[in-house]
């Protein structure tokens, strides 16, 4: 159930983003160890970034906190609406379940948090809601859910 501002879920997370770097303040404070976060980067695909994750009846995002906003170069904002959304899993983190979110042109948004489980449930069933909505205002017409043919359909409405 949303509040007032449209939001279902939101809680403190963890995102892994692929493009991620260090602002150059955070690299003179390493004091010689940009060679882990280097490491770290190239293994683990990407920069855990420290924030908050946001659900909404269109939108599944990610939002850095103050510290990270000055940690890192660039935006590490990342946001995906729900109707480009083609598959929420969990899967187990050391500490945090980690939540992965792809779309169906291949982008991912990965975070981990706690409740991480719950979260994605949420989210799949938001994504539900929102394919039935899509649904019922007849846009798509010629196949039902589950029909072959219906992901190739759902792809081109979207």
């Amino acid at each position: 159930m949303a509040d007032e501002s449209g939001i279902i879920a939101t809680k403190l997370a963890n995102a892994l983003i692929p493009d991620a770097e260090q602002s150059q303040g955070a690299r003179m404070l390493s004091f010689g160890t940009n060679f882990v976060m280097d490491r770290m980067k190239r293994e683990m695909g990407g920069l855990w970034v420290g924030g908050r994750v946001t659900l909404t009846h269109d939108t599944l995002s990610f939002t850095p906190n103050t510290l990270n906003v000055a940690a890192h170069a660039g935006d590490t904002a990342r946001s995906v609406p729900l109707a480009r959304v083609s598959e929420v899993t969990d899967r187990f983190g050391w500490f945090t379940r980690i939540v992965d979110v792809r779309t169906n042109d291949g982008e991912a948004l990965t975070f981990r948090c706690f409740g991480a489980r719950a979260f994605a449930e949420k989210t799949r069933a938001e994504l539900g809601a929102a394919r039935i909505l899509v649904n019922n205002a007849g846009i798509l017409k010629r196949h039902r859910f589950g029909d072959p043919g219906f992901e190739a359909e759902w792809d081109q409405t979207f």
